[in-house]
């Protein structure tokens, strides 16, 4: 669930809007950073596999139309470069020179088009196709919402490395869905989507999975819902994965999961969270721990990661006050877009699959702690950790 890049402040945006040339001439320009994060967010809206037309009736010096150029040409063809074909090879080893020997009960799995070999696996290893991967996330997406038509989910995020030897690709629902209530909020306005995502592997480092979660319309912050009802996990020689995501998804029991999330979301927003309260929230749901011993580099790149958690919260709080709402979006802002990057060291390690489904185990079993007589909500807020949280 990408969004490009965290939405520009109102200060930001109207200083490189306003600069003295364009306030004599009356002209304002977007700025470069606004448009490719509106392009980006734009892009993850449009569908994958019919062409589109963007119309923009005041282009000016056309950044906006060039931004979204490109996030469309990035966001499509992300998704083309995990579909190839794969071809399953015998292995060899050369014994002697000039003699090969095939080895048993092993086989190497390679890109078709590029002849680039992906791993080498176990004869008993069940390649699934990155292509029938999305065939089933589409299929467990009209089991789960049987309300809705194929042609109105589409590709939202793709994420895969150089090599493609896994990857995970998100669907989401172009459109608010019938007969559900998406907002989790205080206003119509702020609507939250559904989103399945589907993880596939060919060199045995991934399960095929399928995961649940919810992901805010307005900025594209994620969450993976923790409810093993709604997510599914199979390792790769199991042979029936499409028959039993036929018996295990059905209707029932995504309402029931968003019903759950629901009422965890709603006992959140009851709380006062103080905001410096929620950095260290943040950095202990997430797993995110200041190592010790940091040399002086380093322990400045730390401070600037708490900074910008720091920042993250300080918008919230004055969209949302200092409350439940303020603390899951910085939650779910970090899990969603790390900070890092810039030559700076990079202290989360963790795939952002990784960090939304910790956010959503956060979310569940912080609630589920409220509910407890014994639970010392300060004693919490003042040193947050696993231990003081109901397992």
């Amino acid at each position: 669930m990408k969004s490009g890049k965290p939405l520009p402040t109102a200060d930001e945006t109207d200083a490189l809007q306003r600069t003295p040339s364009t306030r004599n001439m009356g002209q304002v320009f977007t700025p470069p950073f606004l448009a490719e994060w509106t392009a980006d967010l734009l892009a993850t809206r449009l569908p994958q596999h019919h062409p589109v037309s963007v119309l923009d009736p005041a282009c000016g010096d056309g950044a906006l139309l060039a931004a979204t150029k490109h996030a469309i040409h990035r966001a499509v063809h992300g998704l083309q470069a995990v579909l190839f074909p794969v071809d399953e090879v015998d292995v060899y080893a050369e014994t002697e020179p000039g003699l090969r020997e095939k080895i048993p009960r092993k086989k190497a799995l390679i890109n078709s088009d590029t002849r680039h070999v992906l791993a080498v696996v176990s004869k008993a290893y069940h390649v699934v196709l990155n292509r029938d991967a999305l065939r089933l996330a589409e299929k467990c997406c009209i089991a789960a919402f049987p309300n809705t038509a194929p042609a109105n989910w589409h590709v939202f995020s793709v994420e895969a490395p150089k090599s493609g030897g896994h990857c995970r690709i998100d669907l989401t629902h172009k459109g608010e869905i019938p007969a559900y209530d998406w907002t989790f909020a205080r206003s119509a306005q702020d609507r939250y989507d559904p989103f399945v995502r589907v993880t596939n592997s060919y060199n045995g480092t991934r399960r095929f999975a399928l995961h649940f979660g919810l992901v805010r319309f307005k900025c594209t912050n994620g969450i993976v819902i923790w409810d093993a009802s709604v997510n599914l996990s199979f390792t790769h020689d199991q042979r029936d994965i499409e028959r039993r995501i036929e018996q295990e998804i059905d209707e029932a029991k995504f309402r029931v999961a968003i019903d759950r999330y629901r009422s965890q979301a709603d006992r959140l927003r009851a709380q006062h969270i103080p905001q410096s309260s929620i950095r260290p929230i943040v950095l202990s749901a997430l797993r995110i721990r200041e190592p010790s011993n940091l040399p002086e580099d380093r322990q400045a790149d730390w401070t600037w990661l708490e900074r910008q958690v720091d920042s993250a919260a300080e918008r919230y709080v004055r969209e949302f006050g200092t409350n439940g709402d303020a603390l899951l979006n910085t939650l779910t802002e970090v899990a969603t877009r790390p900070p890092g990057g810039d030559g700076r060291y990079t202290f989360i390690r963790r795939e952002r699959h990784d960090l939304q489904r910790l956010a959503g185990v956060w979310l569940a079993s912080f609630t589920e702690s409220l509910r407890r007589s014994d639970f010392d909500l300060d004693q919490y807020f003042a040193q947050p950790s696993d231990d003081l949280l109901l397992a």
